[in-house]
């Protein structure tokens, strides 16, 4: 079973590492600065809201 599970894990690997460097290929404007920082921005945002709602979590937790 740990052979059959390594290979499907390196073809797994091997399609997305495939299907990236099409993406890529195709799309090479995804990396410009703008867009780059864009999605920093994005995902700043993104973890602030994650952290608040873990925080409210926590205290509930706490009070109850």
């Amino acid at each position: 079973m740990e052979t059959l599970t390594t290979v499907l894990l390196v073809a797994g690997a091997g399609v997305l590492v495939w299907f990236t460097y099409k993406n890529v290929t195709r799309n090479p404007q995804a990396f410009s600065k703008e867009n780059t920082s864009r999605s920093i921005f994005t995902l700043g945002i993104l973890a602030l809201i994650l952290i608040a709602v873990i925080a409210m979590l926590v205290y509930l937790l706490k009070n109850f």
